[in-house]
């Protein structure tokens, strides 16, 4: 697999993990190590410290409690850059007070952050993320890919998943942007690339069954051309299910995926091609960690990343389906 123009290629320089110091936030941080050692990026580890989280007592006594909960975030972050130096990753620490979600977009902005890592911890799917409210704010306003680990990803060791890095979309312009990032991820891991589409099972077993799969196929083909990242030739995969969050993940999981790659919209994931619901639930149901990328909208362009995908809109992929199966 050739690698992509360093002009054209992302850059994971400088990676942020959030972290809450839960059972989540630990699987997070093995995988800020493994990623952080892939790529030769150094690592920044935050804690925001949110005194509101701390009941004060009636008698008073609550200066000198936040006081002893800081010293203890405080240590904490010090032997996870111990840990993160002994594996040979440049990192530092960061003890910040604030509101988490506002605090981590502000890190982001002014350290020029390329990479941020989160972890969940839904224990019903999708309902919430570990950051709550904040985790939502971070994926739908955060200006860099969001690396997510969610509750199925092993907790005590890095990811031992040694299959592709998978990329699933459905043509959107939101989403088909973010394929140059699962290439520069399947480059950096020698890892093959994966581009799946899910189409609806009432397709499946109908007189259409073979042909929108190829078209599909095709259709994929020529999105990873057109992306100008120059890769060996990804598998294009279909797949038909009644719930796309569920396809996707089950995809991910008989091929033992390393890395689920998905776009979503800047602006409102509720509003989103990848509605809430679905990333949450890809996010959380997923045996290996996700990464989002949020764009604008299709009518409103914004500022690309470096190396960004120009891509075809959907409606030409939508009418070269159109017209291939009423052929």
């Amino acid at each position: 697999m050739k690698s992509p123009a360093a002009e054209d290629s992302p850059s994971f320089d400088r990676i942020l993990l959030a972290t809450d110091f839960s059972s989540a936030s630990r699987s997070a941080f093995y995988t800020a190590l493994e990623v952080s050692t892939l790529v030769h990026g150094s690592l920044v580890v935050l804690h925001v410290f949110e005194d509101s989280d701390v009941a004060v007592p009636e008698s008073g006594g609550s200066l000198l409690e936040m006081q002893g909960l800081r010293e203890k975030c405080a240590l904490a972050l010090d032997q996870l850059r111990e840990q993160a130096t002994a594996a040979g990753v440049e990192c530092k620490t960061m003890l910040q007070d604030g509101i988490a979600s506002s605090s981590i977009l502000e890190v982001l902005e002014e350290h020029q952050i390329d990479l941020a890592i989160i972890g969940t911890n839904a224990p019903h799917g999708f309902d919430r993320l570990v950051f709550g409210s904040t985790a939502e704010s971070v994926l739908r306003k955060a200006k860099c890919p969001v690396l997510t680990v969610g509750p199925r990803v092993a907790r005590d060791a890095p990811n031992t998943n040694t299959g592709p890095v998978v990329f699933a979309t459905d043509f959107e312009y939101s989403t088909i942007r973010a394929i140059r990032y699962a290439a520069y991820l399947s480059n950096q891991t020698s890892a093959p690339l994966h581009c799946v589409h899910v189409l609806p099972r009432t397709l499946e077993g109908g007189t259409q069954a073979d042909v929108v799969p190829q078209i599909m196929a095709e259709a994929l083909h020529q999105l990873a051309t057109d992306s100008g990242v120059m890769i060996e030739p990804p598998t294009c995969a279909t797949t038909f299910g009644s719930e796309i969050s569920y396809a996707v993940v089950d995809y991910a999981r008989q091929h033992k995926a390393r890395l689920l790659v998905l776009g979503v919209r800047q602006a409102s994931l509720l509003a989103s091609n990848v509605p809430e619901h679905i990333t949450y639930r890809i996010i959380t149901e997923a045996s290996c960690p996700v990464l989002t990328m949020a764009y604008g909208s299709a009518t409103t362009p914004i500022e690309a990343p470096r190396g960004e995908l120009q891509t075809r809109p959907r409606e030409k992929h939508s009418r070269l389906t159109q017209e291939r199966i009423c052929k």
